[in-house]
């Protein structure tokens, strides 16, 4: 994992808006930081999300990244902002998915995220999901997603994404999920509102899937 969360520890500017890290805190390991961060314009400041950080434990554990705790709905001087499917998600979700290396993953928490929780639940290949598809353009192509813990630290449901080991492992799992989502299209005759979404994903991933040669 590329280190270097100084970037978002000193702050990140978009639309006028700074996102920092307000708090950094040490985890229950000495690879691990907690990081709280903020989204501030002029003296206005909210709450954002919460990150965890684990930077790994050579040769034992690959590092990983948890976003959790994500405020959807931030009222900043009685002006309403929406996280979900914003700018604001985009520049979070790219900034931490560049500071990634092959094999390396993260866990994002949907559980208020009402499109990919329903899309989820009903079986819908990840890849194409709300959440999903944006960490696919993102370069992660094997997906779980923890709709259940399976203990008692995990948190609530979140959807993992792992960037390809190497270039063979990477079109192995491409295909995979070429063939999920011709299955969807074929199978799935619903047209709730999230299906209808995720049915349009699919064809413009299969569509550009077909440019990758060496899946076929």
């Amino acid at each position: 994992m590329n280190s270097d969360l100084s970037k978002i520890i000193n702050g990140i500017t978009i639309n006028k808006f700074n996102i920092y890290a307000k708090t950094v805190r040490k985890g229950r390991y000495s690879e691990e930081i907690n990081l709280d961060i903020y989204l501030r314009i002029d003296q206005f400041e909210q709450f954002l999300l919460s990150v965890k950080i684990f930077h790994g434990r050579k040769p034992y554990y690959k590092p990983w990244i948890e976003i959790f705790n994500i405020n959807n709905e931030i009222n900043m001087n009685n002006k309403l902002l929406i996280y979900f499917d914003s700018n604001l998600e985009n520049t979070i979700l790219s900034f931490f998915s560049q500071l990634f290396e092959h094999g390396e993953n993260i866990y994002v928490e949907y559980y208020n995220d009402t499109e990919t929780k329903k899309q989820l639940e009903a079986n819908i290949p990840p890849a194409i999901s709300r959440l999903g598809y944006k960490l696919f353009t993102l370069g992660f192509t094997w997906f779980k997603d923890w709709y259940f813990p399976e203990g008692f630290m995990e948190g609530n449901m979140k959807l993992q994404g792992e960037k390809p080991l190497n270039n063979t492992l990477k079109i192995e799992q491409l295909r995979k999920i070429h063939k999920e989502i011709k299955t969807f299209l074929i199978n799935t005759k619903d047209n709730e509102w999230y299906i209808i979404k995720a049915k349009e994903r699919a064809k413009i991933l299969i569509s550009s899937l077909k440019t990758t040669s060496l899946l076929f």
